[in-house]
């Protein structure tokens, strides 16, 4: 492979993928999508014979480099997201993010499992199409109910600690996907590694960037960290051949301390400057839009997209209902219970960086064959772009009276400020 037309398609890629970006969130949609639009350009762009592969080399099956780079792209990727997490908020949601999270995993994994056996799929094959269907984009979620101003509200951190949740149980699911052995040996690899991992580095880590710190070296700190997340992702690749894992935990022990907090900007630096946005280019590059000249590919594409939407809000829907009475609620059937509920299950929805880590994950881990490979990419990218663009309409939709009620609050504030400061005024005047 030439390394000049390697550095050329990597230079090419971030350029993009930033203008990309800027296009898109123009239109208030997240900016990965730009990414990903990019990524579909430049791969269609040799898919089509305009450009010749190797001056181009961003598609999965023409750099070996370059799938690396994106794989480095899904690492950084991961462990920012565990570094970003409160483990705290997550305990304090308890009842009803645990039981919402696994209905919102198991009924679109299960739907998703049996519809794609059901077309024609491989056990395995369809197994790995279900998990695609299981991960909520937590980024998406938080925006708009930030935006909305819902998100401290009860539904609104429930949320939040599910789409933690069930991103963690959607990444658990895949290693089963694309595991080879036995599904009991595979399952006490993963716990050892946890334990191994998750408890010694747990009570070591302060120890270890406490030492990082003596150091006294440019971004000695950062160096220390990034390459103990590596030594994680080696372990985990080596033992259930998914780096990914290793990296979220090593975020995850990280997250408890201020340095970590700290860390963040250095972090992102490297993942959004340029290994995450390369990954998301290369994921787009690797849709060859003749797909779209076959039936069987616009058919999966249309299936998954449905079960993704209806399977969410049914799902977590339903486990959020169940569990009024650990939130205190007297009766399960009443119209409280009922929006509470659906709003639940809205704001589950969106589907944007876990789903193509899966994807990617079962890909390369041979759970989706190559010749299927393409049908995949195409089905999960038009249900991505579905549920990002319909979650934000819906979740105003669905807290409509909660907005309402909001405006009338701040109204009510500021009428209640204004005459306060009349009544000041007045006095002042009196005393005069």
């Amino acid at each position: 492979m030439d390394a000049t037309w390697l550095l050329f398609a990597l230079g090419v890629s971030l350029m993009l993928a930033k203008i990309g970006d800027a296009i898109v969130e123009r239109f208030e949609l997240p900016g990965v999508l730009g990414e990903l639009l990019m990524g579909m350009l430049l791969g269609n762009l040799v898919y089509f014979g305009i450009v010749r592969p190797n001056y181009l080399p961003i598609t999965m099956d023409a750099s070996d480099i370059a799938s690396f780079l994106a794989k480095l792209g899904i690492i950084f990727l991961l462990f920012l997201g565990a570094l970003d997490t409160d483990i705290e908020q997550l305990k304090r949601t308890g009842l009803t993010a645990v039981v919402s999270t696994l209905f919102g995993v198991f009924v679109p994994l299960v739907l998703g499992w049996f519809v794609l056996m059901e077309m024609g799929y491989p056990s395995r094959e369809a197994f790995a199409g279900g998990v695609l269907l299981t991960a909520t984009s937590i980024g998406i979620t938080v925006r708009v109910m930030m935006d909305l101003g819902v998100l401290r509200s009860e539904v609104g951190a429930a949320s939040l600690s599910a789409s933690v949740i069930d991103d963690f149980l959607g990444i658990a699911l895949i290693i089963f996907a694309v595991g080879t052995g036995s599904l009991l040996g595979l399952t006490l690899k993963i716990i050892l590694f946890f334990i191994i991992t998750g408890i010694i580095g747990w009570f070591t880590i302060d120890r270890y960037v406490g030492l990082a710190e003596r150091l006294h070296v440019e971004k000695g700190v950062l160096g220390m960290v990034v390459g103990m997340m590596f030594l994680f992702a080696a372990l985990a690749e080596g033992w259930f051949a998914a780096a990914i894992e290793g990296a979220f935990m090593m975020g995850l022990i990280l997250s408890k301390l201020p340095e970590g907090r700290r860390l963040m900007e250095d972090v992102k630096a490297i993942g959004y400057g340029l290994l995450i946005p390369f990954f998301f280019v290369h994921t787009g590059a690797m849709l060859n839009l003749r797909v779209f000249e076959h039936k069987e590919a616009l058919t999966l594409a249309a299936v998954m997209t449905v079960i993704a939407v209806v399977g969410k809000v049914v799902g977590r829907g339903f486990g959020a209902w169940i569990t009024a009475w650990g939130r205190g609620k007297k009766f399960l059937f009443t119209r409280e219970n009922f929006w509470m509920s659906l709003q639940a299950g809205i704001a589950s929805i969106p589907r944007t960086e876990v789903a193509l880590v899966n994807l990617m994950v079962a890909i390369h881990g041979g759970a989706i064959p190559p010749e299927d490979a393409s049908k995949f990419i195409a089905a999960t990218l038009i249900f991505i772009t579905v549920s990002v663009l319909i979650t934000p309409p819906l979740l105003k939709w669905a807290f409509r009276e909660d907005i309402e009620r909001r405006k009338r609050e701040i109204i009510e504030g500021r009428k209640g400020r204004i005459e306060e400061k009349k009544s000041q005024v007045a006095d002042i005047k009196g005393s005069r």
